[in-house]
């Protein structure tokens, strides 16, 4: 309503935590989170109403498509879709079986989702069938965006930070800019990459990406309904705890004058 100068609670009638949010207009929008939990709003976040989800698995975040498809994913590779903006989901049939904690799209056809011990799957039709893109990093990843058909940034824990500029064929290393977990990011292009991260840090990366080119195999099982299994999944990493290695920015001293 005002860019975010101020903030008002909406009411919702839930206790269920709340992972992540989408509006598909300025009025219409989703949340999701604990134990399958999807709320809808069409009052421009002033009052929610629970959504049947099909499903107790904790759902970790949502994006829309266009004006009525939506893809939400969670724990367990749960994947739910969406073609009525909301009202209805159902689920996608996956053998995955690996936690999802990010989903972006590009447009309606090309999107990521990452998550746990370091999966990328990517979808080529709207969240319909998915395919598994081992990345090189066996870091639980946090976030991801999609800034083009071929190129994303997905970002985790220990300081991953992974870019493809090929739809996921080969996956860059880029410098750790710390040792802790990074749960967000927004790349523009050039050297416009943002990441938020333990510590309530935000941290803007000051050069242009410099890759170092790790090969993925192509021959990586697909998480769709003919996949034949994955592989056997690997022990999780220990989420470290922030010790203040990440920079916090200050405000400007006040002009008293």
């Amino acid at each position: 309503i005002n860019s975010g100068a101020s903030w008002g609670k909406g009411i919702s009638n839930v206790t269920e935590d709340l992972l992540g949010v989408h509006f598909i207009t300025e009025k219409i929008g989703v949340a999701v989170g604990a134990n399958g939990i999807i709320l809808r709003t069409k009052t421009a976040g002033a009052y929610w109403e629970v959504i049947e989800s099909g499903t107790r698995t904790w759902l970790e975040d949502v994006k829309f498509l266009n004006s009525t498809r939506g893809v939400a994913v969670g724990d367990k590779g749960i994947i739910l879709v969406t073609n009525d903006a909301g009202l209805t989901w159902y689920k996608v049939t996956t053998n995955l079986d690996g936690n999802l904690y990010a989903v972006s799209f590009y447009d309606e056809r090309i999107g990521f989702a990452v998550g746990a011990n370091g999966i990328i799957l990517r979808t080529e039709d709207g969240g319909a069938t998915w395919q598994d893109q081992e990345s090189p990093s066996r870091a639980n990843l946090f976030a991801v965006t999609v800034y083009g058909r071929q190129q994303a940034v997905a970002v985790g824990e220990l300081g991953t930070f992974l870019i493809t500029g090929d739809g996921g064929k080969t996956w860059e290393i880029q410098p750790n800019i710390t040792g802790k977990v990074l749960q967000a990011v927004i790349y523009r292009g050039g050297s416009d990459v943002w990441v938020a991260g333990r510590g309530g840090a935000i941290l803007k990366r000051s050069e242009p990406v410099a890759p170092f080119k790790v090969a993925v195999n192509d021959s990586s099982p697909p998480v769709l309904r003919s996949a034949t299994g994955r592989r056997k999944p690997r022990t999780p990493l220990i989420t470290i705890t922030d010790d203040g290695d990440i920079p916090v920015a200050t405000p400007p001293a006040k002009d008293n004058r």
